[in-house]
C-alpha cells in the first residue's frame, strides 16, 4: 500500500498536480519512519507551492533522517533562497558540494546566488567549476557570462555568451543578455539584433521585451516600443514595470493626461510602488494649451506633492535595489514653467530622501574625506558628455582642469560614444563608462574611487543623475548649470553657476550655497563647421525675412506666442523658423495653441511658419547664417542655441526674465558690448527691435561683425576655468 501509494504521489507531482501529490505525502510521512527521501519529496512540492515555512521544516526532517544526501542540501539552498536567506542558502549549497564536489547544478546554483547578492568574482569562480564539470551546461555558460559582465570583462563575457548560443542556438535568455552586453559596450545596433533574436525566440521573457522596447525608443521608433511594452504586459499583467515603462512612452509622445491615469492605474494595483505614485502624481506636460493651463498644472503638482509625503509610508521594496530602480526620477518640466521652483524642489527632495533612509540610510551619509595632502580627486558625473549642450558647455571643466594639482574622474553612463567622448576620455585621469548600471553600482563606482568633490553639470536632465545625486557619494557635492535651477536635494551641497546669468540676490532661489564663476562660467570652444549651402539647400524661403526660433517646443512657453504672432503681424515679409518635435502629438499641440494668435492677426501659422526636420549640427549652423533675426524665448532663454548664433554672427533679440534661465542670452549679449542693442524693455520694445534688425540690411550687417569682432570676449576665455580649481579648493578644505 505504501509502494503504491508512494508511486502515485510521484505520478502527481511529476504531472504537477501539485496538492494532491502534497496530500500523498503528508500521509506518508505520518509514520515515524518515513524515508530521507519522502520528507525531500514532501518539501520539493511545499516549496512549488509557496509553502516557504512548511518547505523549510520538511527539509529539515529529510537532512535529519540522512546527513549525507546531497541533494536534500540543494533544495534546502534553493528555499533558502527563495526565503531571502541569503547565509543559509550559501552554506547549504557548500555543504552540497561538500559531499559532491564534482556537481554542475550545485556550482551553478551557488554561482547565482553569489551573483545575485553582489559577489560578481565568486559567481565567476562557481560557473567555471560548473562549466569546467559539464561542458554543454548551457545555463552556466550563461551565467558566466552574466557575472563576467558584472565584472566588466566584456571580452570574457561576450565569449561565454556566445559559447552558450553555441551550444544552444535557440536558447533566448543567452541571445538577450548579449543584447544586455552590446549595449554596456555601445554597440546600439548589435543590441538591437541580439534583443530581437531573443524575443523571437522566448517571446514570453518579459525583461527582452522591455529591453528591446528600451531600444526602439532611443530611436524614437514609439510604435514598436508601444508593441514590445504590450507584449510584456499580455505575458505578465502583474509586472508593474512593464506597465510603468509604457505609460512612460504614453507621456514622452505627447499625451500626459493618458500617461498621468496609466501610472494610477499601475498605483491602484501596486500601492507599495513609488515610481507609479509619483507618475500618477507628478507628470507634467510638455505644451501647454494656455499660460492658465500652466498655473493649474503647477497647482495640481504641488498638491500631488504633499499627497505623496502624506502616503511616504506605503512604499515598500523587497530588495534596496529595487527602491534604487523607483527612484529614477527627475523634475525636468517643473522649470519650463517660468517660476521660482526652490520650494517644490525641496520638498520633493525631502520625499526622495525620505524613501531612501528607510531602504539603504548608509547612502546618504557623507563619506569620510580622505587623508589631506597630494592632488584632489574631483568626480565629473553625467549622461551627456558628447557633442549636446551638456557636453559642449561643461567639457572644459575637465579638458582645462590643471592635472597638476587635479586628477579628474570622470564618469559616463550614456551608451554613445562621440568623438568628444573620446576627447573627454583622453583628457580625465581616469574614465568610467558605465552604461545602463544599476543605480546601486554607479554608487559603488563613485564610492570606491574616494572623491574628494563630486560635480554634476546638468542635475534634472536625466533620471538616473538626479536619483544617483540624492545620495552621498562624496564629502562635498555640486551642481552645475546645465539645467539651470536648484536641485533641491539635501546631498547637494553647492550650485555653480555663471556670474554673467544671475540676477541680484540669486541665493534666495537656491537651497544650495550658490557660487559663481566669471563670464559663461566654463569655456566654451566657438561653435564652427557650418555645411555651405543657400536658403533653398536648408529649405527655407528665398524673399523673405527669416525670424529664428530655434528652441525645443518644452521651451516655448505660451507667453511667447502672441509676441511670435505680433513679430510676423507686423511685418508682413517676416516667416518664422522653427524645428519639428521629436513626436507628432508634441508639434501638433504647439500648433494648436498658436492658432489662435495668428488667426487673431489675419495669419495662418502653415503660412508663415517653416517647421524644420532635424539635422546635423552643422546643418543647424548653417540655418542661423542663413536666418536675419534669433527670437530668443520668454522665461528660458536660449543657452546653447544662442551660442551658435552668436558664432555665426546671427544677431538675437532678448528680453530677460527674473531667473537666471530667462537671462543667459542677456548676459551673453552684455558680455560681447552689444546688449543695448539687442536687449529689450519690455515686449512692444522686443517686436520692435526684432523687425527693425531684421528689416535693416545695413543695421543687421553691422550688428553682425560687432558681434563677430568680439567674440574673443565670449568664447574660449580660461578665467572661468582657473576660478572653478578656486573654489573647487576652497570647498574641498571646507
Amino acid at each position: 500500500m505504501t509502494e503504491a501509494l508512494e508511486r502515485q504521489a510521484r505520478e502527481w507531482h511529476r504531472a504537477g498536480r501539485l496538492e494532491e501529490a502534497l496530500g500523498a505525502y503528508r500521509e506518508l510521512t505520518e509514520p515515524e519512519e518515513a524515508s530521507a527521501e519522502i520528507w525531500k519529496l514532501r518539501a520539493m512540492a511545499e516549496h512549488q507551492l509557496r509553502r516557504l515555512p512548511e518547505a523549510t521544516e520538511s527539509i529539515g526532517h529529510a537532512i535529519e533522517r540522512d546527513p549525507q544526501q546531497p541533494s536534500a542540501y540543494l533544495v534546502a539552498a534553493h528555499i533558502a533562497e527563495d526565503r531571502h536567506d541569503t547565509a543559509q542558502a550559501e552554506a547549504s549549497f557548500r555543504k552540497a558540494l561538500d559531499l559532491q564536489p564534482q556537481w554542475a547544478a550545485a556550482w551553478s546554483g551557488l554561482g547565482s546566488l553569489l551573483l545575485a547578492s553582489g559577489r560578481a568574482e565568486g559567481a565567476a569562480d562557481a560557473f567555471r567549476r560548473a562549466v569546467d564539470i559539464d561542458g554543454r551546461a548551457v545555463r552556466a555558460w550563461n551565467n558566466l557570462g552574466m557575472a563576467q559582465l558584472a565584472l566588466e570583462r566584456f571580452a570574457d563575457a561576450e565569449r561565454a555568451l556566445n559559447y552558450a548560443v553555441t551550444l544552444d542556438p535557440r536558447y533566448g535568455l543567452a541571445h538577450y543578455n548579449l543584447a544586455r552586453l552590446h549595449d554596456v559596450r555601445g554597440d546600439s545596433d548589435r543590441a538591437l539584433t541580439a534583443a530581437r533574436q531573443a524575443v523571437n525566440l522566448d517571446p514570453r521573457n518579459v525583461e527582452a521585451q522591455l529591453f528591446l522596447g528600451d531600444q526602439y525608443r532611443r530611436r524614437r521608433m514609439a510604435d514598436a516600443a508601444r508593441q514590445c511594452y504590450v507584449n510584456a504586459m499580455a505575458v505578465a499583467p502583474s509586472h508593474s514595470r512593464a506597465a510603468i515603462t509604457a505609460a512612460e512612452l504614453t507621456w514622452e509622445t505627447g499625451f500626459p493626461e493618458q500617461a498621468k491615469q496609466e501610472f494610477a492605474d499601475v498605483s491602484q494595483k501596486h500601492p507599495g510602488n513609488f515610481k507609479a505614485a509619483v507618475g500618477a502624481r507628478l507628470i507634467l506636460p510638455e505644451v501647454y494649451r494656455d499660460a492658465a493651463h500652466v498655473a493649474q498644472c503647477r497647482e495640481q503638482y504641488a498638491q500631488g506633492l504633499e499627497q505623496l509625503h502624506e502616503i511616504a509610508d506605503r512604499f515598500e521594496w523587497a530588495r534596496p535595489e529595487d527602491a534604487f530602480t523607483e527612484i529614477r526620477w527627475t523634475n525636468f518640466f517643473l522649470a519650463y514653467q517660468g517660476g521660482a521652483d526652490r520650494e517644490l524642489q525641496q520638498r520633493y527632495g525631502a520625499l526622495a530622501r525620505r524613501v531612501l533612509e528607510r531602504v539603504s540610510p548608509q547612502w546618504l551619509e557623507s563619506p569620510k574625506r580622505r587623508a589631506s595632502g597630494g592632488k584632489l580627486r574631483i568626480g565629473f558625473f553625467s549622461h551627456f558628455f558628447y557633442n549636446c549642450t551638456a557636453g559642449r558647455y561643461f567639457a572644459s571643466w575637465i579638458r582645462n582642469l590643471d592635472r597638476e594639482k587635479f586628477d579628474s574622474y570622470v564618469y559616463y553612463t550614456n551608451p554613445w560614444v562621440a568623438e568628444d567622448t573620446r576627447a573627454l576620455a583622453a583628457a580625465a585621469t581616469r574614465f568610467r563608462h558605465l552604461p545602463g548600471r544599476p543605480l546601486q553600482v554607479l554608487a559603488q563606482h563613485v564610492l570606491a574611487d574616494e572623491l574628494d568633490v563630486l560635480v554634476y553639470p546638468e542635475l534634472g536632465m536625466h533620471a538616473d543623475t538626479f536619483g544617483l545625486a540624492s545620495l552621498k557619494l562624496a564629502p562635498v557635492q555640486v551642481s552645475g548649470w546645465g539645467h539651470p535651477t536648484t536641485t533641491g536635494l539635501p546631498s547637494m551641497d553647492w550650485f555653480l553657476s555663471s556670474a554673467a546669468m544671475e540676477p541680484e540676490g540669486a541665493q534666495a532661489l537656491y537651497a544650495e550655497k550658490l557660487a559663481l564663476l566669471p563670464g559663461l562660467g566654463t569655456n566654451y570652444v566657438r561653435p564652427s563647421g557650418a555645411a555651405d549651402g543657400d536658403r533653398a539647400s536648408a529649405g527655407l524661403p528665398e524673399g523673405r525675412r527669416l525670424y529664428l526660433v530655434p528652441q525645443s517646443v518644452f521651451k516655448i512657453h505660451p507667453d511667447n506666442d502672441a509676441l511670435i504672432a505680433e513679430v510676423l503681424a507686423r511685418d508682413p515679409q517676416g516667416t518664422v523658423v522653427m524645428f519639428k518635435a521629436n513626436h507628432p502629438a508634441l508639434g501638433e499641440a504647439l500648433v494648436a495653441r498658436l492658432a489662435p494668435h495668428f488667426e487673431a492677426r489675419g495669419m495662418e501659422v502653415d503660412e508663415r511658419v517653416v517647421f524644420l526636420p532635424y539635422m546635423t549640427h552643422g546643418e543647424y549652423l548653417r540655418v542661423n547664417r542663413l536666418c536675419d533675426v534669433m527670437l530668443d524665448t520668454l522665461h528660458w532663454s536660449g543657452g546653447n542655441t544662442s551660442l551658435d548664433a552668436l558664432a555665426m554672427g546671427l544677431p538675437l533679440v532678448t528680453l530677460p526674465g527674473q531667473l537666471m534661465r530667462g537671462r543667459q542670452s542677456a548676459g551673453m549679449l552684455d558680455t560681447l558690448g552689444v546688449g543695448g542693442d539687442l536687449i529689450a524693455r519690455d515686449t512692444d520694445d522686443y517686436v520692435q527691435r526684432a523687425i527693425g534688425i531684421a528689416s535693416d540690411a545695413e543695421r543687421r550687417r553691422s550688428l553682425s561683425a560687432q558681434i563677430v569682432d568680439r567674440q574673443g570676449e565670449l568664447f574660449g576665455r580660461d578665467e572661468p576655468v582657473r576660478a572653478l580649481e578656486t573654489f573647487l579648493e576652497s570647498a574641498a578644505a571646507s
